[in-house]
């Protein structure tokens, strides 16, 4: 059966215990034919296991990293079993040593050669066994071996019969007497390489949405600066003969909305409000109609005429505004539906406009 994935020892990542990391990789991520150096996808990368069964080919900015090659597997499901008795075996070759542990830390041997030694110095029996484990290591170890070792090989790896004789005998990765394997004393299998922790994604999706915001800005900007230069370059616009702004009574605006019945003068007043400008559809119609109305002719007037209000709609003056909207740069592509919306708030507002809300609640506070 052809091979199609490998379990690989990770030759330069080591973690806090001492024990180097392995994972999965399929034949794909090896480069180069010696098998000494794979592709691994960036932190970025969510989902490692997934992009391991479907055999993802490496991107552009994968890492290198250097390996040594454990075992080969036809299926993912049988190199999940021939990973897990790499994290006890040198060699998944080496059937003799199948069930050998992975070599804890120095620290850990230290310390447990240094409590054997010190408990055969106060030992008056020869058949003493060897010093229990501390108790925050041993239930663990307890759950552990019920768990995934109940195997007569594993087994004759806690035979109390052989004693340490000297460091150099403790330090030795064969003596399945002597050393007590990562799970025995609580080290869980080191995290796949590639999987982000729940701060890292936070922190990552923090800077990605700042980036957004950043372009986002830039782009405002950007328009912004265009249309300066564009006036610069531009001549001024004349102000047509007979039209002032803002209009303050309703016979201003009524001759206003004849005079837009000429085209000349027409083009001439959007030219004007589309020049008083806005960063978006409300800001822009907000900036144009206090550049238009006055705060009470606005009082008499809404989109539709409803509620005993005129109709604005039905004028000229609308016109006015949303051709204005379309010749701003920042708010070019606003249709009518958004205009109006726009202009309905505006006109809602003006109630509360002109010191006008501070009023009404004066009024009702003196009534009380």
């Amino acid at each position: 059966m052809v091979s199609s994935f490998s379990v690989v020892e990770f030759v330069d990542e080591v973690d806090s215990d001492g024990c180097k990391k392995m994972d999965i990789i399929p034949f794909e991520w090896f480069k180069g034919t010696e098998r000494k150096v794979c592709w691994w996808p960036p932190v970025s990368l969510s989902n490692v296991t997934k992009a391991v069964k479907e055999h993802t080919p490496p991107a552009s900015n994968w890492i290198a990293c250097n390996v040594r090659v454990m075992g080969n597997a036809a299926s993912y499901a049988e190199a999940r079993v021939k990973l897990h008795q790499a994290e006890y075996s040198s060699d998944l070759t080496d059937t003799e040593n199948i069930s050998r542990k992975k070599r804890p830390s120095a620290k850990i041997l230290q310390s447990q050669l240094s409590t054997q030694l010190q408990s055969s110095e106060n030992s008056d029996s020869s058949e003493e066994l060897p010093p229990t484990p501390p108790n925050q290591l041993l239930w663990p170890a307890v759950r552990e071996v019920s768990n995934h070792f109940q195997n007569p090989t594993a087994q004759r790896g806690t035979s109390p019969t052989a004693t340490i004789t000297s460091p150099t005998a403790r330090g030795v990765a064969s003596s399945p007497a002597t050393v007590i394997s990562p799970t025995a004393l609580g080290v869980s299998r080191p995290p796949a390489r590639g999987v982000a922790s729940p701060t890292c994604e936070a922190m990552f999706t923090k800077i990605l949405t700042v980036l957004e915001e950043v372009k986002e800005t830039q782009r405002v900007h950007g328009k912004m600066l265009n249309v300066l230069l564009k006036k610069q370059d531009g001549s001024m616009v004349e102000v047509p003969e007979g039209v002032v702004l803002p209009l303050k009574t309703q016979a201003d605006l009524e001759a206003l909305d004849q005079k837009l019945g000429d085209r000349s003068v027409m083009s001439a007043v959007v030219a004007m409000v589309a020049d008083v400008g806005g960063t978006s559809i409300d800001d822009a119609t907000r900036r144009m109609m206090k550049y238009i109305f006055s705060n009470e002719l606005a009082l008499e007037y809404n989109l539709f005429g409803r509620h005993g209000k005129k109709k604005f709609k039905g004028l000229r003056i609308f016109n006015v505004v949303y051709e204005a909207l379309k010749n701003n740069p920042l708010t070019s592509k606003v249709n009518q539906q958004e205009a109006e919306r726009a202009l309905s708030k505006w006109f809602t507002g003006a109630r509360d406009r002109g010191g006008q809300r501070a009023s009404r609640i004066h009024q009702k506070m003196a009534a009380v």
